[in-house]
């Protein structure tokens, strides 16, 4: 498992993308409308170019899994506020912003004020589900946990991906029925 630079950052965008085409917090964010895959598409394109600013994007050995992990407080540039505008253009929308800047207040607020691991992005191939690349991934992110002394925080709105955190040793420290559609389970493991 590697942490990897712009050369294969498409991958992770086409990995990222697929896994994520049915998760209901990241599609609360954009605009629902005819082009909602090409939305999801731009924030899935955020997010990459946010991990490598940050040096926290991650590709399995076999490239079937791609994870984005950094050190918060994350690094600000000109390049990503001008990333942060095309996300808004294309993906969320003006008429969006003040509802999912009101989110992103709420989920700060419950985060804790100190250094820690963000664990923000986690998806696998959909054609190559079990080949083993998460694990590759939870043990690097794992390690670097270990080696910065910090813990690892997330956030995720499908319960079936809370089990699984919880059997690696995460636990919930915060619930947020943000809508009817779903929950977001604040979890932490460090």
């Amino acid at each position: 498992m590697k942490l990897i630079t712009q050369s294969k950052a498409s991958k992770v965008i086409q990995i990222l993308t697929q896994s994520f085409q049915t998760n209901p917090s990241a599609l609360w964010v954009i605009k629902q409308d005819e082009k909602v895959q090409k939305r999801l598409q731009v924030l899935i394109e955020y997010a990459v170019a946010t991990g490598l600013e940050n040096e926290g994007l991650f590709l399995s050995d076999d490239e079937s899994a791609a994870a984005i992990c950094f050190e918060e407080p994350a690094k600000s540039s000109l390049s990503s506020y001008w990333h942060q505008l095309q996300l808004i253009r294309k993906a969320i929308g003006i008429t969006r912003l003040p509802q999912v800047l009101k989110r992103e207040g709420y989920l700060k607020k419950h985060r804790p004020d100190e250094p820690h691991l963000n664990f923000w992005f986690l998806g696998v191939d959909p054609h190559r589900k079990g080949s083993g690349g998460v694990l590759d991934i939870k043990h690097r992110i794992f390690e670097l946990s270990k080696e910065k002394q910090l813990p690892i925080l997330l956030e995720t709105s499908v319960e079936r991906n809370k089990n699984v955190y919880e059997r690696y040793g995460f636990h919930t420290y915060h619930t947020w029925k943000e809508s009817d559609d779903y929950t977001l389970w604040f979890m932490r493991r460090g």
